[in-house]
């Protein structure tokens, strides 16, 4: 070890970040504002519009989009067993297991949709060792072929992590840009070079903003207690989020949407498949 080097370090009570002895759902949930702003503007005048969102979590964004429109139902589809108890009440119903179990067995559940007219993947891909072959797999049912894919992926080139990587920092942490579960990681080129080359189309592009979200191991604290509780979805009726959706986010968003490459969070994209032939 070379002189003078010291390891960052932890407090003995708060557990190893690349500990995954405990298989706890760690993340404080909001519905991602450019993901409700893709699925409203892709409504059609039917009866229902039924959404596919894989990997729902505790159901942040089937709940924002119910309230949005009664119209809209989701079905949820969550790995995590505990979490998927939760998303039941926001989602029409919810699939316990992991995308590919849910293909092998669509043909047996009783009561949902035969096609989907939107499929969500927001911040899936990331989690994927074959991201490809998840998009590619998710295709192939004929539930899902005509659907428009949403997808969010956190922006690894964001303002905040060019600057610690400049220094030399990088470590996991429980969510956010740098959770310990991520396995790939993603620049606003780069997402779009895997769509195009799993056969889709980008449609429309858009971003989160990263100002105050590069505070967030901070501001998680406040909600810390509510996440061991299990209420997932408190920031929800927090005050102080209603008081930042309603005064910070418009200017954040505003400013990021000039360069999003930049200073966006989340890297949101829609996509249809493209039937003119792979690229």
């Amino acid at each position: 070890m070379p002189a003078g080097y010291t390891p960052d370090r932890l407090p003995s009570d708060r557990p190893h970040p690349l500990d995954y002895s405990s298989d706890d759902y760690a993340y404080v949930e909001r519905a991602n504002p450019a993901v409700i702003a893709l699925l409203r503007d892709a409504r059609t005048s039917a009866a229902s519009f039924h959404v596919l969102d894989v990997g729902c979590g505790a159901g942040a964004h089937a709940r924002a989009l119910g309230e949005l429109d009664a119209s809209v139902r989701t079905w949820g589809i969550e790995s995590n067993r505990r979490t998927a108890s939760l998303a039941g009440a926001a989602c029409s119903a919810v699939f316990a297991g992991s995308a590919e179990q849910w293909l092998s067995a669509q043909d047996k559940l009783a009561g949902w949709p035969e096609a989907f007219d939107a499929v969500l993947l927001s911040d899936v891909l990331e989690h994927q060792a074959d991201p490809l072959g998840m998009l590619r797999s998710l295709t192939k049912s004929p539930r899902l072929e005509r659907a428009l894919y949403v997808v969010s992926v956190p922006n690894f080139a964001v303002w905040y992590n060019r600057a610690r990587t400049l220094i030399g920092r990088f470590e996991y942490a429980e969510s956010g840009l740098y959770d310990r579960t991520h396995l790939r990681f993603f620049t606003r080129a780069s997402l779009a070079r895997l769509l195009e080359y799993a056969g889709f189309r980008i449609e429309r592009s858009l971003c989160t903003p990263s100002l105050v979200q590069a505070f967030a191991p901070i501001l998680r604290m406040a909600f810390e207690r509510d996440v061991q509780a299990g209420d997932h979805l408190s920031l929800f009726d927090s005050g102080l989020y209603r008081g930042y959706r309603r005064f910070v986010e418009p200017v954040e968003t505003w400013a990021c949407q000039r360069w999003p490459e930049l200073l966006g969070f989340q890297l949101v994209v829609s996509a249809r498949r493209d039937t003119r032939g792979a690229p």
